[in-house]
């Protein structure tokens, strides 16, 4: 058996790793007896996008705001509807106003939030 596989591997050797004139054969040889492989992406998939720097909760974009922690799409355009039914976010407090945020998401969002200045 150990014969067969030194011939073998002499075999192949010879007949498909070295060239005719003695030398290695380019390593792509195998690209001629292999089916085409599907384009590969290039690009190295994107990081997904995070939170850099407080947002304006009266003006920031809905795409923006489920960048904060525990806000998806739905509560981001619930925030969104409220700003446009003319709610003005002066303070964590306000936040309570949206349906699904409570005083404890509100406390977790404060640092990560800018207010409109306060009411006089």
């Amino acid at each position: 058996m150990a014969v067969l596989l030194i011939a073998g591997g002499r075999w192949i050797r010879q007949e498909m790793l070295i060239s005719p004139d003695g030398a290695w054969r380019d390593d792509l040889w195998l690209e001629g007896f292999l089916p085409a492989a599907p384009e590969a992406e290039t690009t190295r998939p994107s990081a997904p996008p995070r939170l850099t720097a407080p947002l304006d909760i009266n003006s920031c974009s809905v795409d923006s705001l489920t960048l904060l922690p525990r806000v998806g799409p739905v509560l981001a355009r619930r925030i969104d509807e409220q700003r446009r039914l003319g709610v003005v976010f002066h303070s964590p407090d306000d936040l309570q106003v949206v349906p699904g945020i409570g005083p404890v998401l509100a406390d977790r969002l404060d640092t990560l939030l800018l207010y409109a200045s306060p009411r006089e």
